[in-house]
């Protein structure tokens, strides 16, 4: 049987997007786009529709959408269910806080709600760096989270229905150098090639704390990098701010697995992007650091997430 034809509006839509809808059309599952700069979509299927908002279905409940977008919900949740956590706390902006800093030596501040790695500073050290980490996770929300920072790769699980579907290492942005460019014009190239095949809004913002990140790193924005020299340039790997995600999926250790699987029990989400630290995706050795209640399910391929959503919002097309 053919597929049905693209809804008007598909060319609108992100890749976030036309992966659902690629594979509800396989499926001859009818799709209006509602929405297309957020992924919107009314998806009807033998009478019956769901409204999805990219991987974000009806199926979530405000209390888990609520559990996930709050960091501090996320850890108290996790905690509850026994999985571990880094120590941590909130931000209080007195001596409580550089305790908290000089206990741990490196930590992690970030606001309590937001995306896309907004606000959030990774390996601060020193009370200065604290002080301006702090105002900066306070632009995106008033609370603010202290974390210790764990050491190892950032992995991403993918969980849908209870299953693990997939699992990818995110890795910081990382410029190489030409010898003649400064890190500044580096990083500008690397965000027009990324723009020009992911969107503008996955790239590596030329902020504060990219400039933190390359001073630690002992350069500076305009300094030349020597040929073939690599330089980290954000210590964040989300997606939206440069990082890049390789898959992990065959190599996952059961342990991970189920952990990921429990933390989406937990919270009681169907779809959920489980993030860890890991010193390897092959051990069983992690910590949470958060979950995202609307996962991108084009970062995975080849893995077949969009299938196993679909299968989920409509088990009798599976």
């Amino acid at each position: 049987m053919s597929a049905l034809p693209p809804p008007e509006g598909y060319d609108d839509c992100n890749e976030y997007t036309r992966i659902i809808i690629d594979e509800a059309l396989a499926r001859r599952i009818r799709v209006v786009v509602l929405d297309p700069d957020i992924g919107e979509l009314a998806l009807t299927h033998d009478g019956r529709t769901r409204t999805v908002i990219q991987s974000l279905s009806e199926l979530t409940s405000a209390i888990a959408f609520r559990r996930c977008d709050d960091k501090a919900m996320t850890r108290r949740v996790l905690t509850a269910a026994d999985l571990p956590v880094p120590p941590g706390r909130i931000a209080t902006d007195d001596d409580a806080d550089e305790a908290f800093l000089a206990e741990h030596g490196s930590i992690v501040v970030k606001p309590c709600r937001g995306e896309g790695g907004a606000g959030i500073s990774v390996g601060v050290r020193d009370v200065d760096e604290l002080r301006s980490a702090i105002t900066s996770a306070r632009a995106t929300c008033d609370r603010v989270l202290l974390e210790a920072m764990a050491p190892g790769e950032d992995l991403r699980v993918l969980v849908i229905d209870g299953e693990v579907v997939a699992a990818s290492v995110r890795r910081p942005p990382t410029v190489v150098g030409d010898g003649s460019s400064t890190v500044r014009q580096l990083v500008e190239a690397r965000n027009d090639q990324r723009a020009a095949e992911l969107g503008r809004n996955m790239v590596t913002p030329l902020d504060e704390i990219t400039a933190s990140s390359v001073r630690a790193a002992g350069h500076t924005l305009d300094d030349v990098l020597d040929e073939g020299v690599a330089l980290e340039v954000r210590r964040t790997a989300n997606l939206h701010t440069g990082g890049t995600i390789h898959d992990m999926t065959p190599c996952l250790h059961p342990t991970l697995a189920d952990a990921a699987v429990r933390a989406a029990a937990a919270l009681d989400i169907p779809v959920a992007g489980i993030d860890l630290m890991v010193p390897s995706p092959e051990g069983p050795e992690h910590v949470f650091i958060e979950v995202n209640e609307q996962p991108g399910l084009a970062n995975h391929e080849p893995q077949p997430t969009a299938q196993r959503y679909l299968d989920l919002l409509f088990p009798a097309t599976a």
